[in-house]
């Protein structure tokens, strides 16, 4: 009985850092060393990116001058036969073989230090891959190194983010811990300076919101600093930019810009049908202009439903997209099983809705809100501009991983929607449930990619 409630004592002083942190680098090592060379998404793209910025190499320059598709892993094609998994024993041999062979095209590269806006945010990962070269230049060793730096940049921020928010730090620990967050963590991808910006981004605007911030100098540094992390990460980061309206009034020291700002607010709230048909008619101005050469709004409107809601045409809504924002691993070849997804929507809806009680504005709920709907139908454009190539009904290319990070920004509208839905739940319970739906994902992650990669059939 001593022990039992020695255990229990410990679960209840368990904080969200410590969760986020023992299974972000437990299970993050495990699949930075499991997960075969070039097995996560477009990771050939990022090693090729990575190793240039710290060395020159004729074959790699050569590489590097294709589309991001079109660029190989040089002299590494065998290596993929590994995904032929109905071929006994070739993971094995294979894997095995990455770790021990050289890279001979790699092998007489110059070292060089090359750093610009599209590589500086592959800064991580080439740092493990530098010191993998001079250990021992085999893609295996290079893509492992490679990967535990992004692992550990990825682990240090996001602790960062928790640490300092005033509150929704369990959503975020249990966003941050969803498996394919932590596949993404743990490859070479650049997917962690999304995570990351957003999750930092988000911390900041709960202090604000709370008013435990207030306009000083050092804003002079954050502002920077903001609109740097933005800038270098993904485009659709840039949407974050729209927080900027649900900073409140006394967030400023100046009484005139208060007064100012107090008198825009209220008109916005007396006026609320005015506000909404100006947003309708701003999105309309700006979808119909990205469709310009598509067939106009409407075209951009029908293309929309068939990609999030005519399941029959969009067949990649489910698979890869709404599972995708939980766990659809590799190259999209295996998944989370369904059950398990919804329970861990089911779970984060629940550790949402029993968040800390904090009275935010109106508006804060709605941005909030809009910005994770927003980024959703912005990048379903772009990808059928870009990927799909303007041809066809549906937007396909999307993945569910590109709106996994914005999933922190439904916590306002949970909070806002407890004030209604009456809902107890202990603390150290939320902390538990937590750990233990973030546990068994990623376990099962673990399991399933040992299963696919290295077992036959």
């Amino acid at each position: 009985m001593k022990c039992r409630r020695n255990f229990m004592a410990q679960l209840k002083r368990i904080k969200p850092t410590t969760i986020f942190v023992s299974l972000a680098l437990c299970f993050g090592i495990i699949a930075a060393i499991i997960m075969p060379v070039a097995s996560a998404p477009d990771e050939t793209y990022h090693f090729n990116n990575s190793f240039n910025i710290f060395f020159e190499n004729e074959a790699m320059t050569k590489n590097l001058s294709k589309t991001s598709s079109q660029q190989t892993l040089l002299g590494a094609k065998d290596l993929f036969a590994i995904r032929n998994t109905n071929i006994a024993g070739s993971a094995d041999d294979l894997y095995k073989t990455s770790l021990t062979r050289k890279v001979t095209q790699l092998k007489h590269s110059r070292f060089r230090l090359s750093l610009n806006r599209q590589n500086l945010i592959h800064l991580p990962q080439a740092l493990g891959i530098l010191i993998a070269y001079f250990i021992y230049p085999s893609y295996g060793l290079m893509f492992i190194f490679g990967r535990l730096c992004n692992l550990f940049f990825y682990t240090g921020l996001i602790y960062v983010a928790i640490k300092k928010s005033a509150f929704g730090k369990l959503p975020i620990a249990l966003i941050a811990l969803l498996p394919i967050s932590i596949q993404q963590a743990a490859s070479l991808s650049y997917d962690t300076s999304l995570f990351a910006s957003v999750f930092l981004v988000f911390s900041l605007m709960t202090n604000i919101w709370k008013n435990n911030f207030k306009i000083s100098r050092k804003w002079w540094l954050y502002l920077p600093l903001i609109l740097l992390g933005l800038y270098l990460t993904k485009k659709s980061a840039l949407i974050m930019l729209a927080l900027i309206f649900t900073v409140p009034v006394t967030f400023f020291r100046n009484q005139k810009l208060k007064k100012a700002l107090e008198a825009v607010w209220n008109f916005c709230n007396k006026y609320k049908w005015l506000v909404g048909v100006g947003m309708i008619m701003g999105s309309f101005l700006v979808f119909r202009f990205l469709f310009t050469n598509y067939g106009g709004f409407m075209r951009w409107l029908h293309i929309m439903f068939n990609t999030y809601f005519v399941t029959w045409i969009n067949t990649n809504l489910d698979p890869i997209v709404v599972s995708g924002m939980v766990g659809s691993f590799g190259a999209l070849t295996y998944r989370l099983p369904e059950w398990l997804i919804i329970l861990t929507f089911v779970v984060m809806s629940w550790i949402m809705l029993s968040d800390e009680k904090i009275k935010l504005d109106n508006r804060v709920v709605f941005i909030s809100s809009c910005i994770f709907i927003f980024n959703i139908l912005i990048t379903g454009t772009m990808m059928y501009k870009g990927w799909t190539g303007g041809v066809g009904n549906v937007s396909i290319g999307e993945q569910g991983r590109y709106y996994t990070p914005f999933l922190i920004f439904l916590l306002p509208l949970f909070m806002k929607l407890s004030e209604s839905i009456k809902l107890e739940i202990k603390p150290w319970h939320r902390e538990v449930l937590t750990f233990t739906i973030s546990f068994i994902n990623l376990f099962l992650f673990v399991v399933l990619t040992v299963l696919f990669w290295f077992t036959k059939g």
